[in-house]
């Protein structure tokens, strides 16, 4: 990315995902044309979106670039192992002998906490600024945190020091989605796919911005193309599906959708998708099957009240056969 590029990217934090109608479609990282209709109105309303492991696209063991750490011989001042740096940023930091901040960075990332990871990664950064995977895990922490516009740089800079990275322009593109920054998603996903035309991720956050950008059958076709790379791309199958409902698509939608909630049936907004498909095209029993499996897996708002809609109760066993049916 050149520097005027750069310059633009520093936006602000908007809304992460839409919720369409009611009832409550979600896809990842869509922004609502409405944020103040009521519920029950025919607008949208803005959700957090949610990410899974497989969406981040974190390497699961990122190579270390600061060597390996030695013998624990007890915590050791900062100043005596790295130095401190100019701003303080490593005052309140402590390291074990042998330990790096990138390492423990690394180990704090890993562990799912990522405000400290942040901590060590930025004064890792700081240290190295010539080097990628500080920039990379720094940017993937502060957007773990909501921190959008310090993401935004961070994974900037780490495009910037490494022109080959898929990943780093692939997530640029999903947190300035998240940030409402859809023009400079659309060309942070387009520099992941000059990289890699078969990046099923690269192809899925470019349909993200694109029916962003309210170029919906441009955003299908990108969203198509990401299943076409990766099927067992969920997130992907699910936008698809979200898509195509968005078109009155509606049965075009159901396969996709079926396909997202077995790839992942844990995530309480692809089964509520599913149901509102099964719903809209008459199967009120998967309907109903679907919205309970959301309530039990949770993180959908709409999933509790479309069931009731439709008469169930999550302890209702006709539902449980309906999901039995819906598998087949």
């Amino acid at each position: 990315m050149n520097a005027s590029r750069t310059g633009k990217l520093i936006v602000s934090c908007c809304g992460a995902a839409i919720v369409v109608a009611a009832a409550g479609v979600v896809i990842i990282g869509v922004q609502s044309k409405s944020r103040s209709a009521p519920h029950g109105g025919s607008t949208s309303e803005i959700v957090p979106a949610k990410f899974g492991p497989a969406e981040t696209g974190v390497p699961a063991n990122p190579p270390s670039q600061d060597g390996t750490a030695g013998a624990v011989l007890g915590p050791v001042p900062i100043q005596g192992t790295e130095g401190r740096l100019p701003g303080g940023i490593t005052e309140s930091l402590v390291l074990q002998k042998g330990e790096t901040y990138y390492g423990k960075g690394e180990g704090f990332f890993k562990d799912g906490d990522f405000a400290s990871a942040s901590r060590y990664l930025r004064a890792a950064a700081e240290q190295h600024p010539d080097r990628f995977y500080p920039a990379y895990l720094l940017g993937l922490s502060l957007w773990k945190q909501g921190k959008l516009d310090e993401a935004i740089t961070s994974l900037t800079s780490a495009a910037s020091l490494d022109a080959d990275s898929v990943k780093a322009r692939v997530n640029l593109g999903r947190v300035l989605s998240d940030a409402g920054s859809f023009q400079e998603a659309l060309e942070a996903a387009d520099e992941a796919i000059a990289l890699d035309p078969e990046s099923s991720p690269a192809h899925n956050v470019r349909g993200r911005a694109l029916l962003n950008l309210d170029r919906k059958d441009d955003g299908i076709e990108a969203f198509k193309t990401a299943v076409e790379k990766d099927a067992t791309n969920a997130y992907a199958q699910n936008n698809l599906g979200y898509a195509l409902i968005g078109k009155g698509r509606v049965a075009e939608a159901v396969p996709y959708l079926e396909e997202a909630v077995r790839l992942k049936p844990d995530i309480g907004y692809f089964q509520n998708n599913l149901g509102m498909a099964y719903e809209r095209t008459g199967r009120a029993d998967q309907a109903r099957a679907a919205y309970r499996k959301a309530v039990e897996a949770g993180g959908s708002d709409h999933a509790g009240p479309n069931l009731a809609r439709l008469g169930g109760t999550v302890d209702d066993e006709n539902i449980t056969e309906g999901a039995e049916k819906s598998s087949n």
